[in-house]
């Protein structure tokens, strides 16, 4: 059997179509809205024997096409011939049990689900071998990630963060482990026969303007900038006031920082907090400083990355898509542009992705890109 994709408003018929493929079925991933009835689609999966993870978006590619309707959902089912050998387990990611519980329940499970596939985690084969994470979109991924690169610093991960809305609301996970605030991943062993590649883009320029962190009130939660209010700062230095600060705002002028070697590490703005503080989506410590970058266009990096694959045979390709970068390209005018290019590069390719609220990428939290698995037919 080949790779699956699935679309559809109705839990009960998506869940229907999914479970005719339950027999030859490796791994289902599933993208839904804020509006679906993902409870439904989790009682009429639970318990059956297809193995699935799936997590609320902010809008999901199929194929060459990007969705936003929030009623809406997409699954990729990968057979069970791809897959020599599957691991899924689910961790509590309740805000209130704090980073230290989250960090070693990550560690502990990653280390037993390697242990029980019997794969090596100091020399994992990074041809075949790879996790998909799947985290509740309220809760940093820092913990779920350190608690893996604990085990294995060696490991490959693709991932992000569920988020349905911009109101940071809701962002449920579901698995055949179960559902709700919960981390879900998928260890993986493709078969014989079969490989991947991992990669991500992202899309900005530097600006002259720095901002130092100078008071905290939580690992996310930025109060101050060079001293002042942070988001007065941050809205100075734009030539903005505090209250023209808006999601667009977030997604075109980020935050980075300069690693010396030509590379930059995002942390995006995620929202205001009402009283003149900032949230991000990945921690921050105090005393450092950050560059501001400016996005640009997506075109011709997306371009350039996907021109690589497109002399291997890819069975399925896999987004995982930072929603401001979907901001920053409604701003640039680039939304079907983009999404051409899938189908320009990559022909009859099954292909899935969601807008995530962060990205991980080999056992880093990343913001602002698109991180991407493409497994390949040898």
């Amino acid at each position: 059997m080949s790779v699956s994709i699935f679309e559809s408003q109705n839990a009960a018929d998506l869940a229907s179509r999914l479970l005719a493929r339950k027999d030859d079925a490796g791994l289902a991933l599933i993208f839904f809205g804020a509006e679906f009835d993902y409870k439904a689609l989790f009682a009429g999966l639970n318990g059956s024997a297809l193995p699935f993870i799936g997590c609320m978006d902010t809008g999901r590619l199929c194929n060459d096409n990007y969705n936003l309707t929030e009623t809406h959902a997409t699954a990729m089912v990968l057979p069970r011939s791809m897959i020599e050998a599957l691991e899924i387990f689910t961790y509590d990611m309740r805000p209130e049990l704090g980073y230290t519980a989250i960090r070693e329940a990550s560690a502990n499970l990653f280390r037993n689900a390697l242990n029980k596939l019997n794969i090596n985690e100091k020399d994992p084969d990074l041809s075949r071998v790879f996790a998909i994470n799947l985290v509740f979109g309220l809760m940093s991924a820092n913990p779920v990630l350190e608690g893996q690169n604990r085990v294995s610093l060696f490991f490959q991960t693709v991932g992000g963060s569920s988020g349905g809305k911009l109101d940071f609301k809701a962002a449920p996970v579901i698995s055949s482990r179960g559902m709700g605030p919960l981390g879900a991943t998928a260890v993986v062993r493709l078969a014989r026969g079969y490989s991947y590649v991992t990669g991500l883009t992202s899309s900005f320029e530097k600006t002259e303007h720095k901002l130092k962190v100078t008071r905290l009130a939580g690992p996310r939660h930025i109060l101050e900038f060079n001293g002042q209010p942070a988001a007065a700062e941050y809205a100075r230095i734009l030539g903005l006031s505090p209250g023209d600060l808006s999601p667009n705002t977030y997604a075109t002028y980020t935050l980075g920082l300069d690693t010396g070697d030509g590379e930059r590490l995002i942390t995006s703005i995620q929202q205001g907090d009402n009283q003149g503080g900032l949230l991000t989506y990945n921690d921050v410590n105090a005393d450092i400083t950050f560059t501001v970058y400016r996005a640009t266009s997506q075109l011709e990096p997306r371009k350039s990355r996907l021109s690589e694959l497109s002399s291997q045979k890819v069975a399925a390709f896999l987004s995982f898509d930072c929603v401001l970068c979907y901001l920053a390209r409604n701003q640039q005018q680039e939304i079907q542009t983009i999404a051409s290019n899938y189908a320009a590069i990559l022909p009859g390719v099954p292909k899935i992705g969601f807008g995530t609220f962060s990205e991980n990428y080999c056992g880093a939290n990343v913001n602002q890109t698109e991180t991407f698995l493409a497994i390949l037919e040898d």
